[in-house]
């Protein structure tokens, strides 16, 4: 079948921006309500001003003003990048002077940002899933068509910068048929059968030509076990894991990561299995909270901590309803939490996107326009990841998976559909203002019929191929995802932002090099005007701006023209070592002739 839908390409070039208002200031030193010491004695020379810093926490998931105002940049220019159903795709405006606020009042449209709060755990990255039906097609493409996705997705410049990604141990739904890592036969407790043979054929060349461009954090999660270790001898179903095959269970992840690391590919992280409460027509293993709880703190973190200490664990890997529970069972005993990384979920349960969950429909009468407004309530959950992060602020959160289900439509009818791809912004901004430390894309590309998939589960990912002309299709998710992996980088902190407009969704994050990151979401059909503001060292820098109708920006704050002198020469710099300088440079903050250097002992 060949695909003729309106098609996302990759843009060859930038239009300047028209439609955005400002308000302009002379540009100067935003030092006011800031104490700084002078070293007068040094004469005619150089003024050195050391700013004296009071580290003040909140636990361990919150750094205040003192603390991490002093890494952010004065906030002087705003760089606006815009994607839109109406055609702009991560489009670069040219950058726009901030000055005083004139917007009237806290109450005005404005979204608000605070550079001196600073919440949750460092920002670990976003990245996509190599399912077996994902590299099968990728490997059907051209050599040119293989090489442009990769760069597409893990190029740090030139690609979204992604930086996870998720592997399957064993088959999956989105996996050609049922089967093991290698021949596994019943009783083979030893684990003598076992090979990644069949990984050989797409995956790991597909993660080995991704880790040319980025050092992949990688997440292994298991679907089934072997048919012969669970209860019910089948892959798919209600079966659970056998309490006698436990120890060999935990035996296959400790041999599963060796043997990736020794194909080139090390794994960051397992999860204990993928949705352990959904009996599927696919791959499926059932566990109990207590089940879950005695496999990790018994068998696997034992096993894993012995053979492969760095590498973590997460549970859970279902969605978002029931995280709470499954996480206060696995951390009220100390044993198993002790093994336990965090918590791994999926955004599966909303019923404006998804025909199976229970729903319900809640009347309010519109007291502005007449007659009733109706809304959806499923088991969406969205509050429950900041009610998790809340439990243990020492863990961790993780998203791993999300997509758009077919549901028994035709890709076709679906393709470039604007509404999936705010539906994937919406979750990133509710997640990550919720805690959530990094996002992982179910699969990264699929055919033109939205597989393939042993069971029929079709869905759209980011990147449709079309295998019979050898087309990239780039569908609406992969710009949304994009406004976030591509400028909020590894190492970034959250910092605290506020929107006046419900219309208005919007997270803000700290990168490593100072840049301020704001990115809002507009899923109406009006154009909604609105003021950024940012408050930083005691003082608040305003810009007026609009928010275009089905639109989606990412603002960028920086000091001068391109960033500081810091953040241009930081940006050069491997991620990682980015945010190595930035620690280092974070707890006093020195200005020497105008050009700020960081420091925050942290």
């Amino acid at each position: 079948m060949a695909l003729h839908a309106p098609l996302g390409r990759l843009p060859s070039a930038w239009s300047p921006l028209t439609a955005v208002r400002t308000r302009r200031a002379e540009p100067g030193q935003c030092l006011g309500g800031t104490r700084w010491l002078t070293a007068a004695s040094l004469g005619q020379g150089p003024v050195l001003r050391l700013r004296l810093l009071r580290l003040r926490r909140r636990g361990p998931t919150a750094r205040t003003a003192s603390s991490f105002e002093s890494v952010a940049q004065t906030p002087k220019l705003v760089t606006p990048v815009r994607s839109a159903a109406s055609g702009d795709r991560m489009r670069v405006y040219p950058s726009m002077a901030m000055g005083e606020d004139a917007s009237g009042g806290a109450q005005s449209s404005c979204i608000f940002v605070h550079t001196g709060v600073a919440l949750g755990h460092e920002w670990l990255g976003v990245g996509g899933s190599f399912t077996e039906a994902s590299a099968v097609t990728w490997r059907k493409l051209t050599e040119r068509r293989r090489q442009e996705i990769i760069t597409a997705y893990f190029h740090p410049s030139s690609g979204l910068g992604f930086n996870l990604g998720r592997v399957p141990i064993g088959s999956c739904d989105s996996s050609l048929e049922n089967w093991t890592c290698g021949d596994i036969s019943e009783g083979d407790m030893d684990l003598k059968g076992f090979s990644l043979e069949r990984y050989e054929e797409a995956i790991l060349p597909m993660l080995q030509a991704a880790q040319k461009h980025v050092n992949l954090k990688v997440l292994a999660s298991p679907w089934s076990p072997p048919s012969w270790m669970k209860t019910v001898k089948s892959f798919n179903g209600e079966g659970h894991l056998r309490s006698d095959c436990r120890d060999a269970w935990a035996k296959h992840f400790v041999r599963f990561v060796k043997e990736m690391s020794l194909a080139g590919v090390p794994i960051w992280g397992v999860s204990v299995q993928n949705e352990p409460e959904a009996a599927q027509c696919w791959e499926s293993c059932i566990y109990t909270a207590e089940e879950e709880r005695t496999f990790v703190r018994d068998h696997l973190g034992p096993q894993l901590q012995k053979a492969s200490p760095e590498v973590k664990i997460l549970v859970w890997d279902h969605n978002r309803d029931g995280m709470l529970e499954r996480g206060a069972v696995m951390y009220d005993d100390p044993a198993a939490a002790e093994f336990v990384w965090g918590v791994a979920y999926h955004w599966y349960g909303d019923a404006r996107y998804e025909t199976w969950p229970p729903r319900t429909e809640v009347t309010f009468e519109d007291r502005q326009e007449g007659g009733e407004v109706k809304e959806l309530r499923a088991c969406s959950g969205f509050e429950n990841v900041r009610r998790l992060a809340d439990l243990r602020q020492d863990k961790h959160i993780l998203f791993t998976e999300g997509c758009q289900e077919l549901g028994g439509r035709d890709l076709a009818s679906v393709l470039a559909d604007w509404k999936l791809g705010e539906r994937y912004s919406m979750n990133l901004i509710a997640d990550l203002n919720s805690g959530c430390e990094g996002w992982i894309d179910w699969n990264l590309c699929l055919d033109e019929e939205g597989g393939p998939n042993h069971v029929g589960n079709t869905c759209v990912a980011p990147i449709i191929c079309d295998t019979q002309r050898d087309e990239v299709l780039y569908q609406p998710s992969f710009w949304h995802l994009g406004h976030f992996s591509k400028y909020i980088r590894p190492g970034a902190r959250r910092l605290l932002c506020s929107s006046t407009r419900d219309a208005l969704e919007v997270t803000s994050f700290l990168n490593p090099d100072g840049q301020v990151v704001v990115v809002v979401l507009n899923q109406s059909e009006e154009d909604l005007g609105f003021w950024l503001k940012v408050r930083h060292a005691g003082s608040t820098k305003a810009v007026e701006l609009i928010s275009h109708r089905r639109s989606i920006q990412t603002l960028l704050v920086e000091d001068e023209r391109n960033g500081s002198l810091f953040g241009r020469v930081g940006r050069m710099l491997p991620y990682r070592l980015q945010v190595q300088v930035a620690r280092l440079v974070r707890s006093t903050s020195v200005v020497i002739s105008g050009h700020r250097l960081f420091r925050n002992c942290n």
